[in-house]
């Protein structure tokens, strides 16, 4: 799950941040003769004991400040009305307080000082270009005031964790069972900022600490704002809107505040790993801080082929859009219980989770109350922790959290906190960029969906009968981005619990009954098990994955992953089909089919 989720080996050259068309992809970043084949997820963090303050919807009165020093800066009123905690009202002390260090040098531990009352800090070292950068840079080391090491040479032992990204690195207090007590010991931290071995960075890189506190050190809810970004037509603003609603609304106590639509170009529509990092930059016209951007695409390619969601990192970064930790991407199925699932794991991720047991069997999450799996692909729906929310796969959809991961997520930055019982929460930061090329307005939450989504049955629906259990779970349920970057291969999965046979995946992709996103990856997968079956692919389901894409009474979704399984079995037929599309109605289609033949 932490593997670099955008390695700067495959990295594009300069993009606009206003969502013109990125054309064609630069060519590869390399740093002084290093390649960035980085890391990406989750650590450790710290507050400071100087520098400027800035201060979450608070301004002291007379202009003092919180006691730390520095200025303060104060966001717009709360148009949202009270927090979930009780009548609101403007919070005595402020929820989130940044501390920016300035100017630091790698490799020198910077003490930060953390007081009482602080539920968890997030740490972010940035390098300081008026563009994203692409190069290396990340938090090496954290320890606390016992001399504590929760992240030690970019990691936390046992994890997949690697901290770093590309310009922009991040980590937090708690992500371990250790720290995830509230509130945190309070006392000095040091934190190191580093380059991950790549070299150091050519300008100078900027050390910020965002620390949650409230008056008792206890969680008291808050909002959670949310800036929706569409892929030309991925979704309906109006599905987008209650999926949004009905995933966050109570999710670990927070409600959902503002929910502010803004719209991309189709050219966003389909998202691999090289183009990651390039949407990430197009949340710069989101609006207020903190806030979690959910970036909307049609599909999935190259190592996040069949995933429905992609963090960059664990934790990444709601306090600052526009960079290439600023939001999460998905693609939502338009069935709740499986959106539910997909938002609230990436979430999860966003916030500093990990998956509770990842494919690799030696390697999980550093908390003490979640369970582990000896072999999650061995025994997948009789794993332990296959009710978890940040399950691999998403599990059965229940999205069971324990206590340590919901006061982690409680800890982050994420969101505009309450800071007592009763009170309100804190007005949003204003965020700078340009406005909104279409803002929507929020829509109603719908009680009737805003529980835990529904477990799955693996055999639910004719469509499943014919695989075996294990695999039509899969192609139901949900598949991480950080499991594709870590090695896991869907397909391979899939094979491995006996669902590779292409005449019943060709059948399930026909299957008007099956739920969509299950047929674009069973065409998908048919023609990978097409292509592994001989040492030519049969003709026969060449020819009917091509009629498939070639159908435009297909939903897109299926056509897509028809195109996708063209370009598995065979590249010269891909190129045939991307010719015969080249005049489809569809421009979604027509893209994919160009990208999948090159």
């Amino acid at each position: 799950m932490t593997e670099s989720l955008a390695p700067a080996s495959s990295a594009t050259g300069r993009f606009r941040r206003d969502g013109t068309p990125p054309g064609e992809r630069g060519a590869t970043r390399a740093r002084r003769g290093v390649t960035f084949a980085a890391a990406v997820l989750a650590a450790l963090a710290a507050g400071a004991c100087g520098g400027r303050v800035v201060v979450d919807g608070f301004e002291p009165p007379d202009g003092t400040t919180d006691g730390v020093g520095g200025s303060t800066s104060a966001g717009a009123p709360d148009p949202t009305g009270p927090g979930p905690g009780g009548s609101g009202g403007a919070p005595p002390i402020p929820p989130l307080v940044e501390q920016d260090l300035g100017e630091v040098t790698a490799g020198v531990p910077v003490p930060v000082y953390i007081p009482p009352g602080t539920l968890g800090f997030t740490a972010i070292a940035q390098i300081m270009t008026s563009a994203p950068s692409f190069d290396p840079i990340g938090i090496e080391a954290i320890t606390d005031p016992d001399s504590r090491t929760f992240v030690a040479d970019y990691t936390i032992p046992g994890t997949l964790a690697s901290f770093f990204n590309q310009g922009i690195g991040s980590a937090a207090v708690p992500q371990t069972g250790a720290a995830a007590a509230a509130p945190l010991v309070p006392g000095t931290y040091w934190i190191t900022v580093g380059d991950g071995g790549f070299g150091a960075p050519a300008a100078p890189v900027r050390l910020s600490v965002w620390r949650r506190q409230t008056l008792d050190g206890r969680f008291h809810g808050g909002k959670l704002d949310i800036n929706a970004f569409i892929a030309g037509d991925a979704v309906s603003e109006e599905y987008m809107q209650r999926a949004l609603r009905t995933a966050y609304q109570g999710f670990v106590g927070l409600d959902v505040g503002n929910v502010t639509v803004h719209r991309l170009g189709p050219e966003w529509g389909f998202i691999d790993e090289e183009m990651l990092p390039i949407v990430l930059e197009q949340t710069a016209a989101a609006r207020g801080r903190p806030a979690l951007n959910v970036i909307a695409v049609s599909q999935f390619g190259g190592r996040f082929a069949d995933a429905a969601g992609a963090t960059p990192s664990a934790p990444s970064v709601a306090v600052e859009h526009g960079t290439h930790l600023s939001g999460i991407v998905v693609t939502l199925f338009e069935e709740p219980e499986v959106d539910t699932v997909i938002l609230r794991h990436e979430l999860g991720h966003f916030s500093g989770l990990f998956h509770t047991t990842e494919f690799q069997a030696s390697f999980a999450d550093p908390l003490d109350d979640t369970l582990r799996c000896s072999d999650v692909l061995g025994q997948l729906e009789r794993c332990p922790d296959y009710d978890n929310i940040m399950f691999p796969t998403g599990g059965d959809l229940s999205g069971t959290m324990t206590r340590q991961q919901t006061a982690i997520v409680q800890a982050s930055a994420v969101y505009r906190g309450i800071v007592e019982d009763g009170g309100g929460a804190a007005a949003p930061l204003p965020a700078g960029g340009p406005p909104s090329p279409a803002r929507g307005a929020p829509a109603p939450a719908d009680p009737g969906q805003a529980g835990q989504g529904a477990a799955i049955t693996p055999g639910d629906g004719a469509w499943a009968a014919s695989l075996p259990p294990r695999a039509a779970t899969l192609l139901r349920g949900h598949f991480c981005g950080h499991s594709a970057v870590a090695g896991a291969d869907f397909f391979a999965l899939l094979r491995a619990v006996g669902g590779a046979d292409e005449g019943r995946l060709l059948a399930i992709g026909r299957d008007p009954g099956a739920p969509v996103h299950a047929r674009a990856r069973a065409l998908a997968a048919a023609g990978r098990a097409a292509a592994a079956s001989a040492a030519a692919p049969p003709a026969r389901v060449l020819a009917e994955l091509q009629a498939l894409a070639a159908d435009p009474s297909l939903p897109r979704r299926a056509r897509l992953g028809a195109i996708q399984g063209v370009a598995a079995a065979s590249p010269t037929a891909s190129r045939a089909l991307a010719v015969r599309l080249a005049g489809d109605p569809d421009s979604v289609v027509r893209r994919m089919a160009t990208r999948a033949a090159r």
